[in-house]
C-alpha cells in the first residue's frame, strides 16, 4: 500500500513539474489579456500605440511572477515604430491573489533596428536637444537593445538598458569621421557603461574595453581607456601640423590611453584629461638647417629612434607632461645609443630635462678646439625652462672622466639671442692635447673671465686667417658690459705662451669699446692689448716684443724669426678703418709666392713681400685703408741689409691680389750712394 501512494506521489510530483516546466517554456495561449497589455502602455502614454500578435501565460518561479508574453511587437509613435522580438510583462504572485494585477516587471528584447530610425521614434515621444543632434550627425548603423523595467509601484520605478551598436557611421558637421562603430552598452539610471568598443578614424583601428559615463543633471562625466595605431594622416591632425616635413614614411606608433572628460548641460567640455602611452619600433625624425650639424660630424640631418616610449599626460587647463625614453642613431652603422628627454608644461612656463649618450658620436668644437672620437664617452645634460618671451637654460652639463663643461643659467630670446648668464666653466683636453681650465661668471653688468692655463694658438690663428666678419659677441642680444679678464698661463704656440694676461674691457652694444689687456713672455717680453676712444675714432694698438707667434699662422711664410710688432687701427667709421703695420728686425726663411701677400692684413692688415730666403729685414712698415671686403694698400715699406721694398696695391679679399712697385738690391743702392760726390 505505502508503495503504491509512493508510485502516485512521484507520478504527480512528474507531472507536475512537467507541467511547470511547460508553462515556463512555452506557456498557454491567449487572448484575455490583449487589452489589458494595450491599457497598460496606453495608461503610460496615449500616443503609443502596439499591434500585438499571440499572448502567452508563462511562469516566471525565478521572479516569482506570471509572464505575460508575447513576440513580433510593433510599437508606434506618431508615424515612427520600433520592432521588438519579445515582450514580458511579469505580475507577482502575491498580485494576483489579490487580484490587483499589478506589474512587476517588464521585460523589452528588441529587433535588429536603424540607429536612425530609433531616434525619431524617442524624438515623436520627447524633443530634445542630444537626440536632435545624434540624429544629425548619425548617417548609418543598427542597434539591438534589452529594456527592464521595475515597478515599485505605479508611480516609481527604474529601468535598466543593455544593448549593441552595430556597423555604425558618425559624420561631424562634415569634417569628421567615425566608421566601423561596434559597442555593447548598459544603461542604469544615470550610469552608463559601454564595453568592447571598435571604430575606425583616419583609416586606424580604435579599441577600448570599457567607458564609463555618469549622466546628471548638470554634468556629464566620461572615463575609460583606448587604444589604437598613429599614422601620420592622424598625427598630423592631432598636432595641426603636417608631420611628413620631418618625419619619415610609414610612421607607425601605438598608443594606450586614458581619459577623462566633463561635459555641461550645453555638451560643452568642462574639464578633462588624457593620458597616453605611445611605442615604437623605429621612428625617423627629419631635421633641417641645424647647427647641431656643425659640431656633431656625422649628423645627416636626421635621427632614427629605436624602441622608444612616449608618456604624455594632458588636462583642460592645458598642463602638459611629456616623458620620451629611447634609444637612437645618427647613422646605420652605428649601435643605438640611451636617448631621454622630459617635458613639462604649467600655465605658460614649460621645462625641459635632456639627457643624451654620446659615446658613438664624433663631436668637433672648432670655437674651444675641442674634438671627441666615436666610441669615447661623452654625456649631454640639459635643463631648461621656457616661457613666452625666453628660454632659460638653467643647467647644460658635457662630460666624461676626461672633460667637463658646465654653463649655468644663460637666458635667450626668442630669437636664441644672449640676454644673461650666470657662468660657463670648462676642464677639458683639445686636438693639441692641452688641459685647458677656464671658468667665467657674470654679475650684473660684470664678466670675470678666471683661468689658470688656455690654449690660444687656434683662436690666433682663425682671427688671423678669417674673413667673416661676425664676432662671438653677436651672439648677445645689446651686452653692456665690464670684462675683467685674469689668465695665469696662455699659450699661443708649441713654444711661445704668455704668463699674466690681464686686463678689463668695456663692452658696450655687443663691441669692446675701451680696453687693456697685457702679459709677458717667458723672458718678460712685453704683449700690449689696447683700445680706446680718442676723438670720435676707436684706436686698436697691438704690441708685441716677439712677433712670430703672430706672423707664423701664415703656413706661406716659413722660417720667420725675432722681430717685434707694433700695430695701429684707427676705426673712422663702422665700413672704414686706417692702419699701420710696423714690425722690427726679422728675418725670413722662405716666402716665394707674391700673389699669397695678403699676409698679415687679416689682422686688420699685415702685408708683406720676400724672395728667396734668409733674407734680414731691419724694418717694415705698411700703411692701409680697410673697407669691408676691400684692402687698399697705401704704402708698403721695407728695409733690409740686402734688399728694399716699396709697394702700393689693393686685395679683394677670396678674388684679387693687385700690388705694383720697386724692389731694389741692396748693393744698387750702395753704389748709388759711392756715386754722391762729397
Amino acid at each position: 500500500m505505502f508503495k503504491n501512494l509512493l508510485k502516485i506521489f512521484f507520478l504527480f510530483l512528474i507531472i507536475f513539474v512537467i507541467f511547470i516546466s511547460y508553462l515556463s517554456i512555452f506557456g498557454i495561449k491567449t487572448n484575455n489579456f490583449n487589452e489589458f497589455i494595450k491599457s497598460q502602455v496606453v495608461k503610460q502614454d496615449s500616443r503609443i500605440n502596439i499591434d500585438l500578435q499571440d499572448v502567452y501565460i508563462k511562469l516566471n518561479i525565478k521572479e516569482g511572477s506570471v509572464s505575460l508574453n508575447t513576440r513580433d511587437i510593433n510599437v508606434f509613435i506618431n508615424n515612427e515604430n520600433q520592432k521588438l522580438s519579445n515582450v514580458d510583462l511579469l505580475i507577482g504572485f502575491k498580485s494576483l491573489i489579490k487580484r490587483e494585477n499589478k506589474i512587476k516587471k517588464i521585460i523589452i528584447n528588441s529587433q535588429e533596428n536603424k540607429i536612425v530610425q530609433l531616434l525619431k521614434f524617442i524624438k515623436a515621444y520627447k524633443i530634445n536637444i542630444p537626440i536632435i543632434y545624434l540624429e544629425n550627425i548619425v548617417s548609418e548603423g543598427k542597434i539591438v537593445y534589452d529594456v527592464i523595467i521595475n515597478f515599485r509601484d505605479e508611480k516609481n520605478y527604474n529601468s535598466e538598458i543593455n544593448g549593441k551598436i552595430l556597423d555604425t557611421k558618425l559624420n561631424i558637421f562634415g569634417k569628421e569621421k567615425f566608421e566601423a562603430i561596434n559597442l555593447s552598452f548598459k544603461f542604469n539610471g544615470q550610469d552608463l557603461e559601454i564595453d568592447n568598443l571598435k571604430f575606425k578614424y583616419k583609416k586606424e583601428n580604435f579599441i577600448s574595453d570599457k567607458i564609463s559615463i555618469n549622466l546628471s543633471d548638470n554634468k556629464i562625466n566620461i572615463k575609460g581607456k583606448i587604444q589604437h595605431k598613429i599614422n601620420s594622416n592622424l598625427l598630423s591632425y592631432i598636432l595641426n601640423y603636417e608631420v611628413s616635413d620631418f618625419l619619415g614614411e610609414n610612421v607607425s606608433l601605438f598608443s594606450k590611453s586614458e581619459f577623462e572628460i566633463m561635459l555641461n548641460k550645453k555638451f560643452k567640455i568642462k574639464d578633462y584629461t588624457l593620458k597616453s602611452e605611445i611605442t615604437f619600433k623605429d621612428l625617423l625624425v627629419k631635421l633641417k638647417n641645424l647647427k647641431i650639424k656643425n659640431y656633431l660630424k656625422e649628423f645627416e640631418n636626421k635621427i632614427l629612434f629605436k624602441n622608444g616610449k612616449l608618456n604624455f599626460k594632458i588636462d583642460n587647463n592645458k598642463n602638459v607632461t611629456l616623458k620620451i625614453d629611447s634609444k637612437y642613431i645618427l647613422k646605420n652603422n652605428k649601435q643605438p645609443k640611451d636617448f631621454l628627454l622630459n617635458y613639462s608644461k604649467k600655465n605658460a612656463t614649460a621645462r625641459y630635462e635632456l639627457n643624451v649618450d654620446l659615446i658613438e658620436n664624433e663631436i668637433l668644437i672648432e670655437e674651444i678646439d675641442f674634438h671627441k672620437k666615436a666610441d669615447e664617452e661623452l654625456i649631454l645634460f640639459v635643463e631648461a625652462t621656457n616661457n613666452n618671451k625666453k628660454l632659460e637654460l638653467n643647467k647644460i652639463k658635457l662630460y666624461n672622466s676626461k672633460n667637463n663643461f658646465n654653463l649655468e643659467n644663460i637666458i635667450l630670446n626668442k630669437k636664441y639671442k644672449i640676454l644673461d648668464f650666470q657662468s660657463i666653466e670648462a676642464k677639458y683636453y683639445n686636438k693639441n692635447k692641452f688641459f685647458n681650465d677656464i671658468l667665467i661668471n657674470k654679475k650684473n653688468n660684470e664678466i670675470l673671465i678666471n683661468s689658470n692655463r688656455f690654449d690660444f694658438s687656434s683662436n690666433i690663428e682663425r682671427v688671423l686667417k678669417s674673413d667673416n666678419n661676425k664676432y662671438l659677441l653677436d651672439n648677445f642680444k645689446n651686452l653692456n658690459s665690464i670684462l675683467i679678464i685674469n689668465i695665469n698661463f696662455a699659450k699661443l704656440d708649441e713654444y711661445h705662451s704668455l704668463k699674466n694676461l690681464n686686463g678689463d674691457a668695456l663692452i658696450k652694444k655687443n663691441r669692446v669699446d675701451i680696453s687693456k689687456i697685457s702679459g709677458k713672455f717667458n723672458s718678460n717680453e712685453k704683449f700690449i692689448y689696447t683700445k680706446d676712444r680718442v676723438g670720435e675714432n676707436v684706436v686698436t694698438t697691438i704690441f708685441s716684443d716677439i712677433a712670430k707667434p703672430f706672423v707664423k699662422k701664415f703656413k706661406f711664410i716659413k722660417g720667420f724669426e725675432d722681430g717685434k710688432l707694433d700695430y695701429v687701427s684707427t676705426e673712422i667709421n663702422k665700413d672704414l678703418s686706417k692702419s699701420e703695420l710696423r714690425i722690427y728686425d726679422f728675418k725670413l726663411q722662405d716666402m716665394p709666392a707674391l700673389t699669397k701677400l695678403l699676409s698679415l692684413a687679416s689682422l686688420q692688415g699685415i702685408a708683406d713681400l720676400a724672395t728667396g730666403e734668409g733674407i734680414r729685414f731691419n724694418e717694415f712698415e705698411m700703411f692701409f685703408d680697410n673697407s669691408k671686403n676691400l684692402i687698399t694698400i697705401n704704402e708698403i715699406y721695407a728695409l733690409g741689409p740686402a734688399i728694399s721694398i716699396m709697394m702700393e696695391g689693393y686685395i679683394e679679399k677670396n678674388k684679387l691680389v693687385s700690388l705694383r712697385g720697386t724692389l731694389v738690391p741692396a748693393t744698387t743702392i750702395n753704389k748709388t750712394i759711392a756715386k754722391i760726390p762729397l
